[in-house]
């Protein structure tokens, strides 16, 4: 997709989320939520989006975790899956349910976690068990670090590999690793090493050094890397790109950063042109190669509810503060 039609995506589908959703959603979910119908196959529909946002407010009470800032978000992503409104909705509960049943907590990392679930309900379980094996390993190795907001990436990664120990201790060397590396320690670069083990559940030499080759290359281009982006750099590590998808990023993200909608959230801009080129490489014959254990569909979709997630529990806390969580 060319960076024209990415910005005519976004100047489309941005004003009439708003207008749906109203000014009180803050912008960065807004720029989220747009990014979905940015990159999907599926156009945007205010009726369909609009029955899906009722249901969610029918089937929940008002303290569940899918209302406030966060569920216009839940709304879209369920948008893109197929079936009536009535249908993924009563499907999204019944995997939260699920997941809840297995131990993980009823938060709004769960929802998100359950989005990613396939729909065969045999499936549907054996993922979700091979998640919570691995949270529980993660908890176990980062007592502090691990927390529900690792939920999403660990129901994505867990199939990766058929030990949930080693897989753990997988990602538990590429993280002390990345903060040799100078990687800033935190949630984002415990997703990072999750990151890195997509397609290849050993440890590999030098992928953490590519990982930071990367961020690099980045900078010296004058991208401004946050640990927001961490994971996606762990994706793009995991895929090998090359200077060409380097440069393609770039320009992706130079693009949007020039537009009024992104004038005060360059960082978000920067994630959608790393998003634009993971989009971009699923239709590459080499995708096939690399040993997907899972679609990058599936994978923007979790970085997306990351992002959203994070906003949320932002604008949450500033207006408990008394700060405006509007656009």
């Amino acid at each position: 997709m060319e960076s024209a039609e990415l910005e005519e995506r976004f100047e489309d589908v941005y004003p009439k989320l708003q207008n749906l959703f109203s000014r009180m959603v803050d912008k960065r979910i807004l720029l989220s939520m747009a990014g979905v119908y940015a990159f999907g196959d599926r156009p945007y529909g205010g009726q369909r989006l609009m029955e899906i946002s009722d249901m969610l407010k029918r089937h929940s009470g008002w303290f569940s975790p899918v209302r406030g800032q966060i569920h216009p978000m839940i709304a879209v992503l369920l948008d893109g899956q197929e079936g009536d409104p009535e249908t993924v909705v009563r499907d999204l509960f019944d995997k939260q349910d699920m997941l809840r049943g297995l131990g993980f907590r009823n938060t709004i990392h769960s929802y998100l976690a359950a989005i990613l679930i396939p729909d065969d309900e045999a499936e549907a379980r054996r993922q979700a068990i091979a998640g919570k094996l691995l949270y529980d390993e993660m908890k176990r190795r980062h007592r502090f670090l691990t927390s529900d907001d690792d939920y999403a990436f660990a129901v994505l990664l867990g199939t990766e590999g058929r030990n949930p120990e080693a897989l753990a201790g997988v990602m538990n060397d590429y993280y002390k690793e990345l903060r040799s590396l100078g990687f800033r320690a935190g949630n984002e670069l415990q997703w990072m090493s999750q990151a890195l083990t997509y397609g290849n559940a050993e440890f590999i030499q030098g992928r953490a050094e590519e990982a930071a080759e990367l961020r690099d290359r980045f900078k010296r281009a004058g991208m401004k890397l946050k640990p927001l982006h961490y994971p996606m750099l762990g994706f793009l590590a995991a895929f090998h790109v090359e200077q060409p998808a380097v440069d393609r990023i770039v320009d992706v993200t130079r693009s949007l950063a020039g537009m009024k909608l992104f004038r005060w959230y360059r960082e978000m801009a920067f994630s959608f042109g790393i998003q634009a080129v993971l989009k971009e490489a699923a239709g590459a014959d080499r995708a096939v190669d690399i040993g997907m254990a899972a679609s990058i569909e599936q994978i923007l979709r979790a970085q997306q509810a990351a992002m959203a997630a994070s906003v949320a529990a932002s604008a949450a806390a500033a207006s408990s503060s008394g700060g405006n969580g509007g656009s």
